[in-house]
């Protein structure tokens, strides 16, 4: 019986313990925890956690619930989730916020003052709408996400025009009779877990929308549209083996951003035409060289906050490639093999830990775009000065204490940021650079209070030249 009891006091007492705790946002600084929570529930390095829909509709609906609303002119209510590993609410932290006059009309109003009553109500009655609530696009770690809820009257919309090509939300597409006009179907935010069978009935269809869901599992089948263009699954929890897409000709783009992708899925094998192939917004932690294969016709890939440490060399196989995004990975180095990419017209790899670019970077002779600040670049690379296509050049917060000497090769360079880099003097050997039409040089060393004195004749110069420098 003594350990029947036990056993029943601990399991109550777990559940207890499992209740999230709620917390307005003074109760937390009266018990000093704001750091601690920040700290223990801080967002994986390099992960954006978007608040889904799913869950910013369900805030809304539980404080219509609990509120009277109509009572509830101009509040809004602040609602920070902390959330665990299997993404559930461990801590909700609320912060009222009320405005005490407003102006309707030229008069001043008085409006709510009643935060501390509610945020009573508030503390006795939302726990139970939170058990229910779990956010599968964070889980795998801790997390925080924000959900405002907004009770500020709004000014009524203003009609637009319809077009019969497209169509909004699932209302409008079950009712609509006339389906062989319709090319875009968005059903953005409509609270879905798979894909309606209801896309089927637009044989025409070029673009679907499906972003901001709570979409698992894609099973798609192209030979029931056959001139879908434009398919947008973003902000879904989509992973790469959940995603299957039928043989196709016909889809150019394909939109994963902010899903739960680790790897190029090899659904994206099966669009033979593709064209752009976004990712950005994932960990990206499964890349190998063998996620790069049959993806020939691909010319936009976005890893954008990929959470990229290494780039296989297998990225040599996208030889098509015109516009590679690397922005906000952990990258320390380049494989040479990505000078194998010669189509390349856009390049991307600012916001990494890089300290040189590939030696034999003019290969990629057609870049005419590349953004490399915030790395630690301290020199270019010899034969870059054959790049001759180059027209904007952002190596802007690097490590450069002397200038490069390759820039000047540039004849048709247009727009170049040094900005933040380590350049003690003024360097003259930008006189030489010949269309120049924007120069950044703020938050250099040689840039003191002096500047315009010491450089005048220097910066005359470029302003004779028409050039537009910021300092």
């Amino acid at each position: 019986m003594k350990i029947f009891l036990a056993t029943l006091l601990f399991v109550t007492g777990f559940g207890l313990a499992a209740q999230p705790v709620v917390l307005s946002r003074k109760g937390v600084a009266a018990k000093g925890l704001a750091l601690k929570l920040d700290q223990e529930y801080k967002n994986p390095e390099g992960a954006q956690f978007d608040t889904p829909f799913s869950i910013q509709k369900a805030f809304q609906d539980m404080y219509e619930q609990m509120l009277d609303k109509d009572k509830l002119k101009d509040v809004t209510i602040w609602n920070t989730l902390r959330l665990n590993a299997e993404g559930k609410i461990d801590y909700l932290v609320f912060e009222i916020l009320t405005q005490r006059f407003r102006v309707v009309n030229g008069n001043p109003q008085q409006g709510p003052d009643n935060a501390d009553s509610l945020a009573a109500i508030i503390s006795s009655k939302i726990t139970p709408y939170l058990t229910g609530i779990i956010s599968r696009r964070t889980a795998g770690s801790k997390a925080t996400i924000v959900a405002f809820v907004g009770f500020q009257p709004r000014a009524p919309k203003e009609p637009q025009a319809r077009k019969d090509s497209v169509v909004h939300g699932m209302a409008e597409a079950l009712a609509t009779k006339d389906t062989l006009k319709v090319k875009t179907l968005a059903l953005s935010q409509s609270l879905l877990t798979a894909i309606p069978e209801v896309v089927y009935r637009f044989p025409n269809l070029e673009e679907l929308l499906l972003n901001d869901n709570d979409i698992e599992n894609v099973n798609l089948d192209m030979s029931r549209l056959l001139k879908l263009r434009n398919l947008d699954l973003s902000r879904n929890i989509v992973s790469e083996n959940r995603i299957a897409i039928s043989k196709n000709k016909s889809l150019r783009l394909l939109n994963l951003q902010m899903n739960v992708v680790r790897d190029i899925p090899p659904a994206a094998r099966n669009c033979k035409k593709l064209e752009m192939l976004w990712l950005g917004n994932n960990r990206l932690t499964g890349l190998n060289n063998a996620s790069f294969r049959k993806l020939k016709s691909v010319k936009d890939l976005n890893l954008y906050k990929g959470d990229v440490a290494v780039l296989p060399s297998g990225i040599r196989k996208m030889r098509r490639l015109e516009v590679l995004d690397l922005y906000y990975n952990k990258l320390e180095i380049l494989p040479k093999s990505i000078t194998k990419l010669k189509r390349l017209t856009h390049f991307a790899v600012s916001h990494n830990q890089i300290n040189a670019l590939p030696a034999r970077i003019d290969r990629m002779k057609r870049v005419h775009t590349l953004y490399a600040h915030h790395n630690h670049l301290s020199k270019l690379p010899e034969r870059m000065k054959r790049m001759k296509e180059l027209r904007i050049v952002d190596l802007g917060f690097n490590w450069l204490t002397t200038f490069p000497t390759e820039l000047v090769a540039f004849t048709n360079l247009q727009e170049l940021d040094l900005s933040a880099n380590n350049f003690p003097d003024f360097p003259v050997q930008l006189l030489q650079i010949r269309k120049l039409d924007k120069l950044h040089l703020r938050g250099n060393p040689f840039l003191g209070a002096d500047a315009e004195r010491k450089y005048s004749d220097q910066l005359s110069q470029l302003k004779k030249k028409n050039i537009e420098v910021f300092y």
